[in-house]
């Protein structure tokens, strides 16, 4: 880690000829902030961070890392955050540090790795090491890089978490094609190594949208037909009109309803979003297809239903068009 300027361990304070008596007045004083025993932050800096969580959540890394010894990186919802990747709202719900696994170590735990000591409000695992191009500095801060982040989300929080990483780190160009598949070689034999390969394999630039993301997971998860996604379905370019989600063999058309849209102050009222969206259906419909639409919530937290309600509509599409239906 480069290291946070403001951001001190009391040892190395003393050890600079600061004296105890000094450090306590400027915590009493209210110039020091108190981030964890024996690891304080200069008032202005703390206060200069409040209008960023990221910016935040680095200062609470660094600390974490100083109280561990300077070892390890950031990694996890920890990483994807200061990445300014996508995470689940809620996360991270600790600090997260990675460090270098030790024969007959831990795998994971709040402790530090072989047991000394926890610390809480943070979560170390043991891992196998970064090799180049798989750490960035951000925010002062040594982190895993975005697709290593990517897939090790992938292993602790599932294929669908990673997967979200992921496509937004290849939309966003801070992952390059090829580097998953590159880390994901490294990573075989690790545990639940799996999943990051299924995140390798299946992470697509053309998903716009952690909800697409997590839809796309879904998808993959129930073995279900996969579509294409962003495709065109009427024109192209300036006046077409592109889907989420295509199955063009099942005339199926499927959509993901982000609220954005509708509460954005910057885009056209909510009431003209809505008849935009009917207009925009209906020129669907009437280029022969289907349409199916869910929310990012569902396809979080209630994915049978959205692949029951697909299967429903396929059938309808199946009666009208003569095509096979899913399922």
């Amino acid at each position: 880690m480069v290291g946070i300027p403001g951001v001190y361990k009391v040892a190395d304070l003393l050890a600079r000829g600061v004296t105890g008596r000094t450090i306590e007045w400027a915590h009493r004083s209210g110039r020091f902030v108190r981030l964890r025993r024996g690891i304080y932050c200069e008032r202005d800096v703390w206060d200069k961070s409040a209008s960023s969580p990221a910016d935040r959540h680095a200062i609470h890394l660094y600390a974490a890392w100083l109280a561990i010894g300077k070892r390890g990186w950031a990694s996890g919802y920890s990483a994807a955050l200061l990445l300014e990747l996508p995470v689940p709202r809620g996360q991270p719900d600790v600090v997260e540090l990675s460090t270098v696994r030790r024969a007959g170590g831990p795998g994971s735990s709040g402790q530090r790795p072989g047991g000394q000591r926890s610390y809480p409000g943070l979560r170390v695992r043991a891992t196998g090491p970064l090799v180049e191009g798989e750490f960035v500095v951000v925010r002062d801060v040594l982190s895993a890089s975005p697709a290593r982040t990517a897939l090790d989300v992938a292993r602790h929080y599932g294929f669908g978490a990673g997967l979200v990483i992921a496509d937004a780190g290849l939309h966003g160009r801070v992952i390059e094609p090829g580097e998953l598949a590159k880390v994901s070689d490294r990573m075989a034999g690790w545990g639940k190594s799996h999943d990051a390969r299924s995140v390798a394999h299946h992470a697509s630039v053309t998903r716009e949208s952690p909800g697409e993301s997590c839809s796309y997971a879904t998808f993959v998860t129930a073995a279900f037909p996969l579509p294409e996604c962003n495709a065109w379905v009427v024109g192209e370019g300036r006046g077409g009109i592109r889907a989420d989600f295509l199955w063009r063999r099942y005339r199926l058309v499927g959509e993901v309803d982000g609220f954005q849209k509708y509460t954005n102050p910057t885009w056209a009222t909510s009431g003209q979003v809505l008849l935009d969206e009917k207009k925009r259906q209906m020129r669907i419909e009437e280029a022969g297809f289907v349409v199916v639409r869910w929310t990012p919530a569902e396809a979080m937290y209630e994915p049978r239903s959205i692949l029951d309600r697909i299967v429903r509509q396929s059938r309808i599409a199946a009666r009208m068009y003569g095509v096979p239906p899913m399922g």
